[in-house]
């Protein structure tokens, strides 16, 4: 699980993020409700709708990198 500094590092250094479902994508919006403190992040997958909203808990971390077939 990432927390509010990880996942801005991620959206600014452009990091594909893996999600507990397993999907992958990159972050491409973040929004905190005040005073809930409630943290919302909008992931660009390309599936389906393209862009899933979901809660910064159900972000894991970066995406474990594809292997390069030279």
């Amino acid at each position: 699980m990432a927390n509010i500094r990880h996942i801005h590092q991620y959206m600014t250094d452009r990091r594909r993020v893996l999600l507990q479902d397993g999907r992958v994508g990159k972050i491409v919006r973040i929004d905190t409700d005040f005073p809930k403190g409630s943290t919302t992040v909008s992931v660009w997958t390309g599936e389906g709708p393209g862009v899933a909203k979901v809660d910064i808990d159900a972000v894991v971390g970066p995406a474990p990198q594809a292997k390069k077939i030279a």
